[in-house]
């Protein structure tokens, strides 16, 4: 049995459409797609603070990368690296731990960001 999705308010989708507008601006002002024309959908979000939603480019054959974005770095990965949104926010924790590491002492705040997306990862109320 599927959960019903709760209502979203207006401030919250407000938000989370802010943010579509904003990741995609930024993903393709950073070469990321090859067309201007790009679908993203939201999946999951914090709201006010971490969206994870699926993004493509439109096409026929064009399959869709998880991004995040909002309080942490706007970020992609492969469809195939996550089945879930849970699941590519643990990538991200995992993927963001390991730059701060090569970045020593100048990655300390992607770090905490990475440590603090881990904590809602490991969170089952909220997924």
């Amino acid at each position: 049995m599927s959960q019903a999705t709760p209502p979203v308010d207006k401030d919250t989708a407000r938000w989370v459409k802010e943010q579509l507008d904003r990741t995609v601006q930024e993903l393709i002002g950073q070469g990321r797609f090859d067309r201007i024309l790009v679908e993203a959908k939201p999946a999951w979000a914090l709201p006010q603070s971490i969206l994870i939603g699926k993004i493509r480019e439109q096409g026929p054959s064009s399959g869709f990368e998880w991004f995040i974005s909002g309080d942490c770095p706007t970020d992609l990965t492969s469809a195939e690296k996550a089945s879930s949104p849970r699941e590519a926010a643990r990538h991200f924790c995992l993927k963001w731990q390991l730059e701060a590491a090569r970045q020593g002492s100048a990655g300390d705040d992607l770090a905490e960001i990475a440590e603090a997306l881990y904590r809602l990862v490991e969170e089952d109320s909220i997924w």
